[in-house]
This record gives C-alpha cells, sequence and structure tokens, in this order.
C-alpha cells in the first residue's frame, strides 16, 4: 500500500524496514526510524514455514507516529512536495519496463538453478 500511495504522489509515513526500503528512502517520504526489531508471531496472518520462522518486523513507538502525524499535518505543502518525489522515485525505479526485465532475469536464474539440480533417473 506504501508503493501505491508513492506512486500517485501521496506522502508516505512509513518504517524504513524490508521491501519499502526498495523504493522509498529519507528523501521520498516521511520516514519513521527503526531502531528495533521483533519477531513476527507464528499466528499472525499466517502458518509460517519450519525454515520462516526467525522473520522480523519493525518495531515501532506510537509517539513517532504521532510525531510524523503532526508534522504532516503543520507542514502541508512540504509533506505533498515529499509526496511528490516518492512519485518521481517510484515512476523512474519501477516502470512496467524494468520490472518485466527484472522479472525476466529473475525467471532466467530460478530456472538455470532449477535446470542444475541433480534430477532421479526415472528409469532407475
Amino acid at each position: 500500500s506504501s508503493g501505491i500511495n508513492a506512486e500517485y504522489g501521496v506522502p508516505v509515513i512509513v518504517p524504513l524496514w524490508g521491501g519499502v526500503t526498495e523504493y522509498l528512502n529519507e528523501d521520498n517520504c516521511i520516514p519513521i526510524q527503526v531502531n528495533e526489531t521483533e519477531q513476527i508471531p507464528a499466528n499472525f496472518w499466517w502458518e509460517l514455514k519450519k525454515d520462516e520462522k526467525n522473520h522480523q518486523w519493525a518495531k515501532v513507538k506510537v509517539d513517532e507516529i504521532q510525531r510524523r502525524l503532526r508534522w504532516a499535518f503543520h507542514h502541508q505543502q512540504e509533506a505533498q512536495e515529499v509526496g511528490q518525489r516518492g512519485k518521481i522515485s517510484v515512476w523512474e525505479r519501477w516502470t512496467r519496463e524494468k520490472v518485466a526485465l527484472y522479472s525476466a532475469v529473475r525467471f532466467t536464474e530460478i530456472a538455470e538453478t532449477i535446470l542444475k539440480r541433480k534430477h532421479p533417473d526415472p528409469a532407475s
């Protein structure tokens, strides 16, 4: 959702943690600094697989969120400028063509990895 908002120039208040750092940074969003993480509870949204037991998410403080919201309210013009920078960043980096190219390269890498695996001989 933060990517969609940034794509349309909406100022985004977001922890700079995880996947959003692929397209958001301190210049194109209203960042919430992440100083601490915590393990995702096993029963949250989905059942984690055995190899996913150590996934972390950002632990943010409510007062930090409130501080950022107040800033955006009291600095609406600056917040809009941040939103426009976010829009430019997303559109420059994540055009359909670039996503298609990235996906094609990544699918090729995955296919090559699978093909290199030793498969049992069906005749034996």
